[in-house]
């Protein structure tokens, strides 16, 4: 297993998470490890169309991109993180507690940072 593959699977181990995935901007899976629930391919697709038109506005608007997102639904919370050519994206359920999670989140963030550089 890759040291990205490794850092997406440690996540799942986090409170409340159902999936996280390594997502490139054009739709295409990284990395996943991801409940039953959660097809790689949806989650691809919608996250890749979120990301590029959310990216679009705040360039638009003088903000730069987007460094983080963090979405709120009425069946659960996502959290999409930059990697520079890729999102790191963390599912959760309605309940989780997504504050407690970000200081694990940022560090599977690092790592694969680097691991991408390193391959």
């Amino acid at each position: 297993m890759s040291k990205i593959h490794e850092a997406v699977a440690e996540l799942r181990t986090a409170k409340g998470v159902k999936g996280a995935a390594v997502l490139t901007m054009d739709g295409l899976v990284a990395a996943a490890s991801l409940e039953a629930s959660l097809i790689a391919d949806v989650l691809a697709g919608l996250s890749s169309y979120l990301l590029m038109t959310t990216n679009k506005s705040l360039k638009e608007g003088g903000m730069g991109g987007c460094a983080r997102l963090t979405l709120h639904a009425t069946n659960g919370k996502a959290v999409f993180v930059d990697l520079t050519d890729a999102y790191l994206v963390v599912m959760f359920d309605q309940f989780a507690d997504i504050a407690a999670a970000t200081k694990q989140i940022d560090e599977v963030a690092v790592r694969i940072r680097r691991a991408s550089r390193l391959s």
